[in-house]
């Protein structure tokens, strides 16, 4: 590990468990193994160090989403390509993120540390509510819109049905967090929601309903 990378890491540590603004460049230092002053060689500031920290915990979070081949939001045919996805391919593709979210050494200190820090820092409660509320929400109802309008969901509005799929998942993170025997335990009532979810929204091809009749 490069000393640029030992400082985001080893400053990720220190702000998770005792917070940001009691963390100085001095400890961080001392954490990684370099003089003070060599810290500046890489980051202007403490905050810029938490900037990096974020940056390379989203990179995490789309290289996740990359490799369990996730269709992107972005893609007018996203509905189509979900199509193409089986209820288990789905399942697997939701526990994948999850088990990203609650075990990646980088995002689970990010959440900790953003958790705490949010009530006595509006910079920090700002950059919380993006990374862990407002993207994923916002992507997650440009999906479901285009589920609705390509009649893959029903009609409704998206914005309430991203907040129906993703606030149990959020409160599903803080309830098994720093609990690994119950890992098994989390995926099953990850997956029972998403289950759940699919059979109140999701409408089924014609075809389907047409050979059930």
């Amino acid at each position: 590990m490069k000393t640029r990378e030992k400082i985001i890491y080893e400053a990720l540590s220190l702000f998770s468990v005792k917070g940001y603004d009691a963390v100085t460049i001095r400890e961080i230092a001392a954490s990684v193994g370099i003089k003070e002053s060599s810290i500046y060689n890489h980051f202007k500031n403490k905050r810029d160090i938490l900037n990096k920290i974020i940056d390379e915990t989203l990179n995490r979070y789309y290289q996740t989403l990359e490799n369990v081949q996730l269709p992107n939001s972005d893609d007018d045919n996203v509905s189509a390509l979900y199509n193409n996805i089986t209820d288990e391919e789905f399942l697997d593709i939701c526990t994948k993120i999850f088990l990203f979210y609650l075990k990646d050494d980088y995002i689970s200190k990010l959440r900790r540390l953003l958790t705490i820090e949010q009530y006595g820092n509006k910079e920090i409660c700002e950059t919380f509510r993006y990374v862990f509320i407002d993207r994923i929400l916002e992507t997650q109802r440009q999906v479901l819109q285009n589920f609705i309008d390509s009649g893959r969901f029903i009609a409704g509005d998206a914005y309430t049905m991203a907040l129906h799929f993703y606030s149990p998942v959020f409160l599903l993170l803080y309830r098994y967090d720093n609990c690994p025997e119950n890992e098994e335990q989390a995926i099953n009532a990850l997956k029972m929601h998403a289950s759940q979810y699919n059979a109140i929204y999701r409408r089924y091809p014609i075809e389907r309903e047409e050979t059930n009749s």
